[in-house]
């Protein structure tokens, strides 16, 4: 399990099933389908995303920043990041720009696991190209 699933486990001492956590979610604005909810439970889940959060600590009555230490994300901040005033002048193309940033600023790890993957099948084709004989590729290609 996950420290995030042991903390949403703890707190739900009534056993509530992944079904009624996802009906209550909805009761209370949020989006969360059963199987979402019941990854979460049994610690079978990644990264979560910030609606799932919000909904889970909707749901559980758990501060928002207790399930964010929890899943070993930044908690120092709960509200909604609100640009400057000045980024109403952002035409739409430059908005979409700023937001794809955000999102590569919080995905690191997406970029880290694409350099991992390159990084083994590089070596992986270096140590064939040994057993064969060939000289190995330079270290940059």
């Amino acid at each position: 399990m996950t420290a995030l699933s042991d903390l949403l486990v703890a707190r739900n001492a009534e056993g509530v099933s992944a079904r009624a956590v996802s009906r209550r979610a909805q009761e209370l604005g949020h989006s969360m389908n059963h199987d979402t909810a019941a990854r979460y439970l049994r610690g079978d889940h990644g990264i979560p995303d910030e609606a799932t959060l919000v909904a889970l600590a909707a749901v559980f009555r758990i501060p928002l920043r207790e399930l964010r230490e929890a899943a070993n994300l930044p908690s120092e901040t709960t509200t909604a990041y609100q640009p400057p005033p000045e980024a109403s002048r952002l035409t739409r193309r430059q908005r979409r720009a700023v937001d794809e940033v955000i999102r590569a600023m919080l995905e690191p790890s997406k970029a880290a696991a694409a350099d991992d993957l390159a990084g083994r099948r590089r070596r992986t084709a270096q140590r064939q190209a040994a057993r064969r004989g060939k000289p190995e590729p330079p270290a940059d290609s």
